[in-house]
């Protein structure tokens, strides 16, 4: 019964205290929201698209992919959709909740430890009962510097998937243009079915006229079977590059849904600095600011890992009632006999009346109870290995932060030049190539008509003009994706890009300098 009231005791001292740790505990929550807001900003801001996916609803519902898709799929819609349905970038979006989670787990202290035992006298008698309640205080200095880590790695997480949303754009345009120039290599590969059928029609009237000979008949026969095939192997590649565009937008469908509204884009005039782009894209680039997070987390780290030389350091308070044994029972009969006999006649014994019992127990121990304090000596484990492996990881932040800071130069001067250099050979396919290959082909054909040259010729002239209707979709298409690789390379639309590269001072080509955690 007495152990019973002992345990009660114990219990209306660490039942307040639990009490209110769990209050504390349960008023902590995790809401990204206003990141998953932020992550959007961002992503608006890098690519120019206002609407992208958000995990408070889900995503494009049958009847708003039908939309989308009902009248044909522009580069524009196409971008929207990707951003929207891709599940990628809705997966990575769950990296941005797993930070802030261990954001607000950075701020919990750790669970306090309660402890109680019991131990039985082997004689009988009252037990002796220990209990103890203790916190681990290490977290009160800790907890700040965990604190500035977590929220680094949120910021970091934020920048990183609004960077993946401008990686998805670049590719979602890419392979729009992949898919438009397919079909239009398909178009180019029918028309030329069609061009050497006509031909090869004229060459066997011709033979069967005594004009032409039956090699100039083989030999155009030749010339269209391998027209046919190509023709096939275009087919399969459209199919194919819409099924690539299909995918980054995450539908699940056939090639004959998706037909696309938007031909290859006009160059338009493109004339970058490269020199001012650099600086644009150094406080643009989303994948340079996740790296500057990451070396603020590092920084932080450092601190982190001398602060847990002392792993613990616990105070709380301990209580112990201790053992004993019961009085005896009396007997007033042994008693009395006893007491008569070293008297040698009747005597009374001495007998203790229940307030005198009372009072002599209460002049005994019963319980203890006080502070107490507990630290793990850093005696064999200072924590230099932890320390040592936070300092290397931090210098491969630096290092990486310094090799994509100086990296961003060559990108923009490799996107400049490359999308200048192919502009350039578009104007010259479209102004100069083509128009002389069509005339040579005019030429020729007139000619072999009349009987002035030769078969091999005209096929000559017919595959020149084929070579150069295909190279010149080809380079279009290259040209168009060089404007999304530049803007890629800036981390900017390339409108915006260029309104922030009229206002920005000549670029510094020194090293960036290491980043110090506030």
């Amino acid at each position: 019964m007495r152990n019973i009231l002992v345990l009660k005791r114990l219990a209306k001292i660490t039942c307040p205290s639990l009490a209110v740790l769990t209050v504390g505990v349960g008023c902590a929550t995790v809401d990204p929201k206003p990141d998953y807001k932020r992550t959007r900003t961002l992503i608006d801001q890098s690519t120019g698209v206002a609407e992208s996916y958000s995990p408070e609803r889900d995503g494009l519902s049958a009847e708003e992919l039908s939309a989308y898709l009902s009248d044909g799929l522009t580069s524009d819609e196409a971008v929207r959709m990707a951003l929207l349905n891709n599940r990628k970038l809705q997966a990575a979006f769950s990296d941005i909740g797993m930070a802030r989670a261990d954001w607000v787990q950075s701020g919990l202290l750790s669970n306090p430890t309660l402890g109680i035992g019991v131990m039985f006298p082997a004689g009988g008698g009252l037990s002796n009962l220990q209990g103890s309640l203790a916190q681990n205080i290490v977290d009160l200095w800790q907890m700040p510097v965990k604190k500035r880590i977590a929220e680094h790695q949120v910021e970091g997480q934020i920048v990183r998937v609004a960077r993946l949303a401008g990686e998805l754009v670049a590719a979602t345009k890419r392979a729009y243009y992949a898919a438009v120039a397919a079909d239009d290599l398909l178009a180019i590969a029918e028309d030329n079915l069609g061009l050497l059928g006509k031909s090869y029609d004229v060459t066997r009237a011709q033979r069967e006229a005594g004009v032409a000979s039956a090699l100039d008949e083989s030999l155009q026969r030749g010339e269209l079977l391998r027209a046919e095939l190509y023709l096939r192997n275009a087919r399969l590649a459209s199919v194919n590059a819409k099924r690539s565009l299909a995918g980054l937008m995450s539908l699940d469908l056939n090639t004959d849904e998706l037909e696309l509204s938007d031909p290859l884009p006009e160059s338009g005039e493109h004339a970058f600095d490269a020199d001012s782009l650099m600086t644009v894209a150094r406080e643009n680039r989303l994948d340079l600011k996740a790296l500057e997070e990451a070396l603020g987390a590092g920084s932080a780290e450092i601190k982190l890992e001398f602060l847990r030389v002392f792993p613990e350091v616990s105070i709380g308070i301990s209580g112990e009632r201790l053992e004993s044994r019961g009085q005896a029972g009396r007997n007033v009969a042994a008693d009395f006999a006893r007491s008569s006999l070293r008297s040698g006649g009747l005597a009374i014994p001495d007998i203790q009346t229940r307030g005198e019992r009372a009072a002599e127990g209460r002049q005994e121990i019963e319980y203890m109870w006080g502070p107490n304090i507990s630290v793990t000596l850093p005696i064999f484990d200072q924590n230099q290995a932890q320390i040592a492996r936070a300092r290397y990881g931090h210098v491969q932040a630096i290092k990486s932060y310094e090799d994509l800071y100086l990296n961003i130069a060559q990108d923009i001067r490799i996107a400049v030049d490359r999308a200048s250099v192919l502009w350039t050979n578009v104007a010259f396919y479209r102004e100069s190539l083509l128009p002389q290959a069509q005339k040579n082909l005019e030429f020729t054909d007139a000619a072999y008509k009349a009987g002035s040259t030769s078969v091999l010729t005209l096929l000559e002239s017919q595959r020149s003009l084929l070579d150069a209707r295909r190279g010149y979709v080809q380079v279009w298409e290259t040209a168009a994706t060089s404007l999304s690789d530049l803007e890629r390379a800036v981390g900017l639309p390339l409108a915006s890009a260029a309104a922030a590269a009229s206002n920005e001072n000549p670029v510094e080509t020194s090293q960036p300098l290491e980043s110090q955690d506030d």
